[in-house]
């Protein structure tokens, strides 16, 4: 009886664990960015694994920028990014960047892409720093080339600081 009662209880075990995850998440990881925090972000993944993104927003147009932050760096998300951008840039490792018009999937805008995989095992994370407010279309004409230099999106408040920016782990 013992027996029984013991293999029981480790088929519920295994269940169990089986049902938390228990582990780095695997292949495709499907992140959606809403008005203003991003959805679908899992606390640790696996290293070659592939972000995609879809903005599940009806207005504001998105970002993911995927980095990497250096080994040893131990500032909060929140600090890193009220950081001068000459201080920031040597505490982080770009890892790519997805942009998404209002209710549509994400594409990389430099490279023919979908999807930006994640390198080495570390501490990531991901944010949008889109200002609050900036016009879709000005967007859209600027990607297409039909403006020269980076478009004017106005002045608000990047996303970022209003809760679109999310941290995970990545392991081997």
């Amino acid at each position: 009886m013992r027996f029984k009662t013991s293999m029981i209880a480790a088929v519920l075990g295994l269940a169990l664990v089986s049902a938390c995850g228990g582990g780095a998440v695997e292949g495709t990881i499907e992140i959606t960015g809403q008005d203003y925090a991003f959805e679908g972000v899992p606390e640790i993944a696996a290293s070659g694994a592939e972000l995609t993104f879809t903005n599940g927003s009806g207005v504001e147009f998105h970002e993911m920028v995927v980095f990497r932050v250096v080994d040893g760096e131990e500032r909060t998300l929140e600090e890193l990014l009220e950081l001068p951008e000459e201080e920031s840039e040597s505490l982080i490792e770009f890892q790519g960047v997805l942009v998404a018009m209002p209710g549509e999937d994400g594409f990389n805008p430099e490279v023919e892409g979908t999807s930006v995989a994640l390198g080495d095992a570390g501490r990531y994370a991901i944010v949008c720093f889109i200002p609050q407010g900036a016009d879709p279309a000005a967007v859209e004409e600027a990607m297409a080339g039909a403006t020269e230099g980076p478009p004017d999106l106005g002045d608000g408040t990047p996303h970022a600081f209003l809760g679109m920016a999310a941290e995970f782990q990545v392991e081997e």
